[in-house]
């Protein structure tokens, strides 16, 4: 008889994140540091790190503080602090923290209708959810290591709320009554009921039936309240302040908040590039702080915006596999029951002012929007299978094609923000591996000086692709570099009086160790099937988002930048796409 795991059944049995040992932090910042910066910059900050590392000093105390503070914690050491770092972020959220992912929709895109779509998705997140309520999930594994599926509690019914300098994450308790999602069409919102009173999940076709009949026939254009969202967060709270004041409009924050999720109809994008640039530049129909939205264009592209605080991309998988999946099949729905799905348009009330602010943040959008470049290409020559027969690893073998392109593009090597999952401990999400190594400096100034073998060529991309897997590896097991460094430093700003500390320690405001985490390259990449372009926008206003989809025979490539760094970014691309086959060719001769 077979065993089923129910979903949180490993949750107790994960180990704590651990807290590397200092010795281990000091060798790899060294390590990680050295690539990118002069030889004068590299001694003054090796300099610094011996003085921040040396017996007795800064590091010590912190480090024996940060130990207690995980002694006294029952979690990870690390979430309130990266949870933190999360809601502190000020900024937009659609142009610096939010992803986006757009569907492959080849085996589906001629069988629904927009409502029939729409039915179809309400029902699948619908179920997804009862699912995870009732353990029925089966819990994630890695070469049958349970990962931490704390983060599948975050998905459905939560939001991002603005507040002043620190914004909360409202999440609803489970509840399979009454459940709804959201409809944003032609900016008007309206509340579907997915679930009756009895927890049973209306069948798709009539949910359908009733957003054919009370959403899509709609004419008249809404006021696009959800604009707010994409505002500085501290401006996003006032507004939310002002809407909150009205009964009326309090009700209708809470019916968003509350939502499984908010799907919204894009009546815009003609095709995927489109659909893509709208996920994350339109802000139409779009309430950007909600953790899914979900988009569905006339074309039948399907794409998802995510909130980032409480969910990551390898997480979040899990929802756009089951409703990809679920589109795709399209099995037969049992009809549980015979009510019909209510369908409640929200009525805001807005005074002059707020009419007012939200016009102002409609112009700044237009004009934020035409800041961004973006740019995809499907590289299509090979994939990860031909290159896992050239032994390399597919994601080392992406990078050293980056750190050519980079190189050639700009003529030097910045620092390349890789995120590595750490779901192997409790409360894990993630951590960073600088990309940018002495291995793969080594390689590119042999290949860039035409005087190197392809025998020497070949021999610098094997121990390029060992150092990349070993330090994605070290990353997994907990002891990488930046989480660390930044929970000394938070121990620093909460701690600093206590330990005798007078100032942040001078490691912290080193050129070298800022270089280091400069996010020149912001990467992520996946490897699920079903997503066709995936986009995030660049970290830093010189830099580029890179968003890269390893698959069997091709390899998606996805650029953010400024407008003013656009040539940049073409030529990037360009530079990578070479690269990728000139490393193909060494491997192959």
């Amino acid at each position: 008889m077979t065993t089923i795991n129910r979903t949180f059944s490993f949750q107790n049995e994960l180990p704590s994140l651990p807290i590397p040992p200092l010795s281990s932090t000091k060798s790899k910042l060294l390590e990680w540091i050295e690539p990118i910066v002069s030889l004068e910059q590299f001694n003054k900050t090796s300099d610094v790190i011996e003085r921040f590392f040396e017996i007795g000093g800064e590091a010590e105390k912190l480090q024996t503080k940060l130990q207690e503070w995980d002694q006294m914690r029952t979690g990870s050491w690390l979430a309130p602090f990266w949870e933190d770092s999360y809601l502190r972020h000020r900024d937009s959220l659609p142009y610096s923290m939010n992803f986006n992912i757009l569907l492959k929709n080849d085996h589906y895109k001629n069988r629904y209708t927009i409502a029939e779509m729409a039915g179809r998705v309400s029902f699948l997140v619908t179920e997804l959810y009862h699912a995870i309520i009732d353990e029925e999930v089966e819990p994630e594994t890695v070469r049958g290591k349970p990962l931490d599926m704390s983060q599948y509690k975050n998905f459905f019914r939560s939001v991002r709320i603005p507040r002043l300098d620190r914004d909360a994450f409202h999440v609803a308790d489970f509840d399979k009554k009454n459940n709804h999602v959201v409809i944003l069409f032609k900016n008007n919102v309206y509340k579907v009921q997915v679930t009756n009173r009895d927890g049973v999940i209306y069948h798709s076709l009539d949910i359908a039936a009733a957003i054919e009949a009370k959403i899509l026939a709609e004419q008249e254009e809404g006021v696009n309240v959800g604009i707010f969202t994409t505002a500085e967060r501290n401006m996003a709270a006032e507004v939310y302040d002002m809407l909150n004041t009205s009964k009326e409009n309090a009700e209708i924050l809470r019916t968003i908040a509350d939502s499984l999720v908010i799907i919204s109809i894009d009546e815009e994008s003609k095709d995927s590039e489109e659909a893509l640039k709208n996920l994350m530049l339109n802000a139409n129909n779009k309430y950007f702080d909600k953790t899914i939205e979900i988009i569905i264009t006339k074309q039948s592209e399907l794409g998802f915006n995510v909130e980032h605080c409480a969910v990551d991309g390898t997480s979040i998988s899990a929802v756009i596999s089951h409703v990809s999946k679920g589109l795709k099949e399209d099995l037969p729905q049992f009809v549980q029951t015979f009510e019909q799905p209510l369908v409640e348009k929200q009525k805001w009330e807005l005074s002059t002012e707020t009419l007012d602010i939200l016009n102002q943040f409609q112009e700044d959008h237009l004009q934020q929007k035409n800041k961004y470049y973006l740019r995809s290409e499907i590289f299509t020559d090979f994939g990860a299978d031909e290159i896992k027969n050239m032994n390399f690893s597919p994601d080392a073998f992406f990078h050293m094609a980056l750190q050519i392109a980079q190189y050639r593009t700009y003529g030097r090597l910045k620092s390349v923000y890789e995120p590595v999952s750490v779901r192997y401990f409790y409360e894990g999400r993630t951590e960073c591996a600088r990309a940018t190594s002495m291995e793969k400096r080594n390689l590119v100034e042999a290949l860039e000086s035409e005087s190197e073998s392809n025998e020497t060529l070949y021999a610098l991309m094997q121990k390029v692709s060992t150092a990349h897997s070993e330090r994605i590896k070290d990353c997994q097991k907990g002891f990488g570099v930046e989480r660390h460094m930044y929970g000394l430093k938070q121990i620093s700003h909460l701690f600093g009086t206590e330990l005798g500390l007078k100032e942040l320690p001078e490691i912290f405001q080193d050129k070298g160790y800022l270089a280091m985490r400069h996010d020149f390259l912001s990467t992520s990449g996946m490897t699920y099937q079903n997503v066709k372009y995936r986009m995030f926008p660049p970290v830093v206003d010189d830099g580029h988002g890179v968003a890269y989809i390893l698959l069997e025979d091709s390899i998606t490539i996805n650029i953010s930048s400024y407008i003013e760094n656009k040539n940049n970014a073409n030529q990037l691309m360009e530079h990578m796409v070479n690269a990728l086959n000139e490393l193909r060719m060494i491997a192959k001769r």
